[in-house]
């Protein structure tokens, strides 16, 4: 055969596996979101998806230089993905996003040990040793298919590195070719962006843009509006007077299941949340996540910025890294709190370890440093361990101490675990119409979710028995992923579970009651104004923004547009210089965190 006709075969055999690799694609992509199976099929959504998953085959094909090995091993990533993606719609509500990229960068037993939780090895492992099988005996039988020193391999090997490299650097002409308008992207609108790019297609675009990601633009106007409505600093609390210790629980998964249409009270399984929103200040709570991404909820209380103002950023702990992260807890720390957080989990889990020396925590406790004989209830350390651990750090203190303290027992998944007391379980009442999957996840959580609020009561009891002033604030963090519950039940209001609210709430010394809603960056406010704790201009401005967002909409988005500014300017360290320029240098001094 003349070696022009064969090298011309050899690339129709490459352009026709890439078109089919594309479209198996794109019906995985269409059958991982549950819709038709060929939706938007040869639109521009469907070639730009098609590009990355030609550019695998083609780098495979160019390195193993094996025909079917190549396209085999390409098909096996492209599935791997898309049954990600599935999975993760199925229990976060939420599809795969270029920022899982930074969790797989960071990725650590107790990372591997969560996912793996959420999946079946029962089926999984045959099936993923069969394919290494199938791999093996192609890597070994099949023929070459370049001729050694071929110029189509070395041309086609360097054509997708390159393709490569500008993913790696986000380059400007993937940019054009991934730009919002062809590819239709929706803000805000994950779900519908992939309807119209494809997974692949909106995680490429999701590439491009993330080179931008802190980079947004700052409304001055919009911010000076809100710093207008900021009141004036009130008097720092004299020296010498004794300061609360302030203790905060973030409750994992932790929702009041009465919100659901099947439940109509949950004061028996509840009694101590119950009772401290009739006596505290709370309510609900917005949280920026569902289902998972705990530190999403965790990053908002803590640093007062709202993720919504870097759409880009999925994964606060992993994608900001500065010397200091501005902070209440930095706030408290120039108050004069010793600042301790409590998390039974590994600390290199979504980066805190790190993460919270930014923050400004003087001292990080992980499962390491709990004691030996710690409980477990179900697969993680029990919130009574968790709250043995702040008792023990409380009745050491030697100055007015804040605790951060994260439970994780609660965590997910609710199917196939065992519990310290399974009767106890067994004898939760079943809601109505709740039946088989439904019924098992529903007791399993609400199992958790008492242990949390029994460890509630019981730190709310030491608190108040101390002597001391203190101020406990207790949250849940986001709604946990109860795919059977929701289909069978569904919420009074009628909304999906990405909608639904979590209670929050404070109690302690002199906190009187009061009902409000808030989003999850506004809490830090709420708590330094409950501890008598001087808030920094930026807390002012955050605090004064609560009641003007329960007003008309176009009021609520001008309002919204100076948070996300202050935010913006406060996470760079520029907020200082802004209400300077605004406002003369009065204030500057009392917001500097860094």
């Amino acid at each position: 055969m003349p070696k022009a006709k064969n090298q011309l075969i050899k690339a129709g055999l490459i352009v026709g596996l890439c078109i089919v690799l594309a479209c198996v694609s794109w019906i995985l992509d269409r059958a991982s979101m549950s819709i038709q199976l060929f939706t938007y099929g040869w639109s521009y959504g469907f070639w730009a998806n098609a590009i990355p998953v030609a550019a695998l085959f083609v780098l495979l094909l160019a390195l193993f230089n094996r025909l079917v090995l190549a396209g085999l091993v390409t098909l096996v990533l492209v599935f791997a993905l898309y049954f990600a993606n599935y999975l993760k719609l199925k229990y976060l509500a939420v599809p795969v996003s270029f920022g899982d990229v930074y969790l797989l960068e960071n990725l650590h037993l107790a990372t591997l040990r969560l996912l793996t939780d959420y999946l079946k090895s029962g089926i999984l492992i045959p099936v993923l040793l069969l394919v290494m099988a199938a791999i093996g005996i192609l890597a070994w039988k099949e023929r070459a298919f370049f001729v050694r020193r071929s110029i189509m391999r070395a041309g086609l090997g360097g054509l997708t590195l390159f393709f490569m490299i500008s993913l790696g650097t986000g380059a400007q002409w993937l940019g054009r070719v991934y730009e919002a308008h062809k590819l239709r992207v929706i803000p805000y609108a994950p779900n519908m962006t992939i309807l119209h790019a494809g997974l692949l297609g909106s995680l490429v675009y999701s590439d491009v843009e993330r080179v931008r990601a802190l980079d947004e633009p700052v409304d001055r106007a919009a911010a000076a509006s809100l710093l207008a409505l900021s009141p004036k600093p009130e008097p720092v609390k004299a020296e010498g007077s004794q300061r609360p210790d302030i203790v905060i629980v973030q409750s994992e998964s932790f929702f009041d299941p009465a919100i659901l249409a099947s439940l109509d009270d949950t004061r028996d399984l509840l009694p101590n949340i119950h009772r401290a929103l009739a006596q505290g200040i709370g309510g609900t709570m917005d949280p920026p996540t569902f289902g998972g991404g705990t530190l999403r909820t965790e990053f908002e209380v803590l640093t007062g910025i709202p993720l919504a103002a870097y759409p880009q950023v999925e994964f606060p702990y992993l994608q900001i890294s500065q010397k200091k992260i501005p902070s209440i807890i930095q706030v408290a720390d120039r108050a004069g709190y010793a600042t301790i957080a409590i998390h039974g989990n590994s600390g290199t889990f979504w980066n805190r370890s790190k993460a919270f020396q930014e923050i400004g925590f003087g001292q990080f406790l992980t499962k390491d440093d709990f004691s030996d004989d710690a409980p477990l209830d179900g697969t993680y350390l029990s919130d009574t361990a968790m709250t043995d651990e702040i008792i023990r750090k409380l009745s050491t203190a030697h100055a007015p101490t804040l605790i951060f303290a994260i439970s994780i027992e609660a965590h997910g998944p609710y199917w196939g675990k065992s519990v310290a007391d399974p009767a106890r379980r067994a004898a939760i009442p079943a809601p109505q119409g709740l039946h088989d999957e439904a019924l098992q996840e529903y007791r399993s959580y609400a199992y958790h979710i008492r242990n949390a609020d029994q460890q509630l009561g019981r730190l709310w009891q030491f608190l108040a028995a101390r002597h001391r002033p203190y101020v406990l604030m207790f949250y849940g963090d986001h709604l946990p992923s109860l795919p059977h519950v929701y289909k069978q039940s569904g919420f009074d209001n009628g909304q999906s579970g990405p909608l639904q609210f979590v209670p929050w709430v404070i109690v302690g010394s002199g906190v009187g009651h009061r009902t409000v809603h808030v989003h999850s960056w506004m809490m830090g406010s709420e708590i330094l104004e409950a501890a008598g704790v001087a808030p920094t201009p930026y807390y002012r401005s955050l605090a004064s923004a609560e009641p003007e967002l329960q007003k008309d909409a176009a009021h609520q988005q001008a309002i919204e547009n100076g948070v996300y500014s202050m935010a913006r300017l406060y996470l760079k360290g520029r907020l200082g210089e802004f209400i300077n320029s605004e406002k003369g240098p009065g204030d500057v001094a009392t917001d500097s965190s860094r």
